[in-house]
């Protein structure tokens, strides 16, 4: 199963927290922990209202018990409320997962012996990286099957086709006729006059070709060396290109476009399918995305991170860009542990597959 968000909520002491669920979800290695500041030592606890019938889903107490996880898995239409009961702020995170994708992890493994990258844990996915056996610039690129070669091909190819017993032994015997003739011929006397003129022909060859080479490094040479004007009008040419690739936008965020795409810019509101790789500053892969089914969101709505809601903005259908993203417009002075760490500025290679 792939990590799709991170999702979290923060419960006030003597606030509920209530809403209708629009889609099934599963909320998987949910942590439940005591807030900064303690308003008592008793216990506290999560309490979970689904309809009309209330769960407790964890209880923690001060300096006995703190922290708690555990799994929440959520349908669509049901209506729920989070509240706590004992004077304490605690907060829950995790990572959101859709439901079904267990059965689609299952169908990738079983279409073939190929590794499924989006069943791989970060760990796994930079460790491989480091083994040189994957290009993360090359993850989201796609790759179309190669065509088999079935037996179907070979009948339409009059070049492949089995031998009868008469072709075969015919075939033996003019092998069998060749070598005898081989055997038979003398080799022909080289007269000391024959291998002169041989070794002046091939002294003139050799000649011709480093004259060759000679003049056609000449050449290269003489290419290579821009005029004066043209350096300048060279380099104003390559400083607009890059002025038009990257473009800085709000909180900081830098979109650097690789691809521009087609059609119209998706705009607030759109929902949009993604593939995407997650990396550290330091190149260290988090989480990706790039084959199967997009990950599915409503763009500015707060469904993702900030970084996400504006640097996608105005991208176009098969658009690829690379968003840098400061910690104030990720996951911020907390982060997201244990795989994104307090404070982190974080590195998206994404590409936009479709939006609605």
């Amino acid at each position: 199963m792939s990590f799709r968000g991170f999702w979290g909520l923060k419960i006030a002491p003597g606030k509920t927290y209530s809403q209708t669920v629009a889609a099934s979800f599963r909320v998987s290695n949910v942590r439940a922990a005591l807030g900064l500041t303690l308003a008592n030592t008793q216990r506290t606890s999560v309490v979970l209202t689904v309809g009309d019938k209330k769960f407790v889903l964890c209880s923690l107490t001060p300096k006995t018990n703190e922290q708690q996880q555990v799994d929440i898995t959520l349908t669509e239409g049901e209506d729920i409320t989070f509240e706590t009961e004992g004077g304490n702020e605690i907060h829950l995170t995790g990572n959101f997962l859709n439901e079904g994708d267990d059965e689609s992890d299952m169908e990738d493994d079983e279409d073939g012996e190929e590794v499924d990258l989006s069943s791989l844990t970060p760990e796994d996915i930079q460790q491989m990286i480091d083994e040189g056996l994957i290009n993360p610039d090359d993850l989201l690129n796609s790759s179309d099957e190669d065509a088999e070669y079935d037996s179907d091909d070979a009948e339409a190819d009059e070049r492949i086709r089995e031998l009868t017993s008469d072709e075969e032994a015919e075939l033996m015997a003019e092998a069998e006729s060749q070598e005898e003739s081989s055997e038979d011929q003398q080799p022909e006397p080289v007269t000391e006059v024959k291998i002169k003129k041989q070794a002046k022909k091939a002294e003139q060859a050799e000649k011709k070709r480093k004259a060759a080479a000679a003049a056609e490094k000449e050449a290269e040479k003489e290419a290579k060396k821009p005029k004066k004007d043209d350096k300048k009008e060279a380099k104003k040419e390559e400083a607009k290109k890059e002025k038009s690739k990257t473009l800085n936008l709000q909180g900081g965020v830098v979109a650097e476009v690789k691809k521009e795409g087609t059609g119209s810019g998706v705009k607030k509101g759109a929902r949009v399918g993604m593939y995407y790789i997650g990396k550290l500053t330091s190149g260290k892969v988090f989480d990706q995305n790039t084959k199967g089914k997009p990950f599915w969101f409503r763009l500015g709505k707060g469904e993702v991170i900030s970084g996400w809601d504006v640097g996608i903005a105005g991208m176009k259908k098969g658009g690829e860009r690379r968003l840098t993203i400061p910690a104030a417009m990720a996951y911020g002075k907390r982060g997201a542990p244990p795989d994104i760490p307090p404070n982190a500025t974080l590195v998206f290679d994404i590409r936009l597959i479709d939006f609605k």
